[in-house]
């Protein structure tokens, strides 16, 4: 009977160790995807006002042929 109580106390902890963990990283990855989303949303602005020239716009798949 200890021996399954030892097992079951192992079991919890493990559990309580990747929650813990796991609590720790979802913030700092939930703010490291904003932060990544706001850099493109901010490129996307950027080229946006690059590629209207004298009343012309760009089409997507013209600016990425090489």
């Amino acid at each position: 009977m200890s021996e399954v109580k030892g097992q079951i106390l192992g079991v919890v902890l493990v559990l309580i160790v990747f929650g813990a963990v796991a609590a720790a990283l979802v913030p700092a990855f939930t703010k490291a995807s904003e932060t990544v989303a706001d850099r493109i949303e901010g490129a996307a602005d950027d080229t946006a006002d690059d590629v209207t020239t004298e009343g012309e716009t760009l089409l997507e798949h013209e600016l990425l042929t090489f």
